[in-house]
């Protein structure tokens, strides 16, 4: 199985974490945002989306370094080190989880069992990280825009009600300009590679070329 964004997302999601999940919202306060809404951090607080698309960026230039995966505990990386300053923007419905730094060191440090699936959470977290930085560094700006393809149409696919358009997707996460990536997906469309509605992908009708 090759090792892209779908499937690592398909295996993690195969490890049906959120059984220990639960437990949060026992003790927690469960709160619901609608799209283009912020998750705003307040210090000694953790957030953990249960369902829901959030796109994280950087406060200074904006640009969209990656999205959360299921349970990431948001603010735990702000708590670690407050020298991060990061905003969380929802793309979707979202619906979260917020409980007190305390809460959340407790309860998962509270087993083995526990301590074993924060450990899984945060090691998709960077193995996420690292597809994503992989993804962004290749050697010319097409390279870079092929995988995204590929994992705007997963997304789409598992949150429905994601409004983003492909170009500002591309855009917000790489550095690449407006001309050119409407001039790549132009010629793509044009030549029978993608299908899409309004801004949308929605479909990839043939191997995409490899080079541009």
């Amino acid at each position: 199985m090759k090792a892209n964004f779908e499937n690592i997302h398909h295996y993690y999601q195969s490890l049906e974490l959120g059984r220990y999940i639960d437990d949060i919202c026992i003790g927690g306060d469960v709160f619901t945002l609608a799209p283009a809404d912020y998750i705003k951090i307040l210090p000694g607080f953790i957030y953990i989306v249960l369902n829901g698309s959030v796109a994280i960026s950087h406060k200074a230039n904006e640009l969209t370094v990656g999205n959360t995966i299921e349970y990431m505990p948001i603010g735990l990386m702000e708590e670690y080190c407050p020298l991060l300053n990061f905003e969380y923007k929802c793309m979707t419905p979202v619906t979260a989880v917020k409980i007190p730094c305390e809460a959340f060191t407790a309860l998962f440090y509270q087993s083995p069992e526990h301590m074993s699936v924060l450990s899984k959470i945060l090691v998709f977290m960077t193995i996420f990280s690292l597809e994503l930085l992989a993804e962004r560094k290749q050697l010319t700006s097409y390279q870079t825009i092929k995988p995204m393809l590929h994992r705007y149409l997963y997304r789409t696919r598992t949150f429905e009600n994601e409004k983003e358009g492909l170009a500002n997707f591309i855009i917000r996460r790489t550095k690449l300009s407006r001309t050119h990536v409407f001039r790549v997906l132009a010629d793509l469309k044009e030549g029978g590679y993608i299908t899409m509605e309004k801004g949308k992908l929605i479909s990839i009708d043939k191997t995409l070329p490899e080079d541009y």
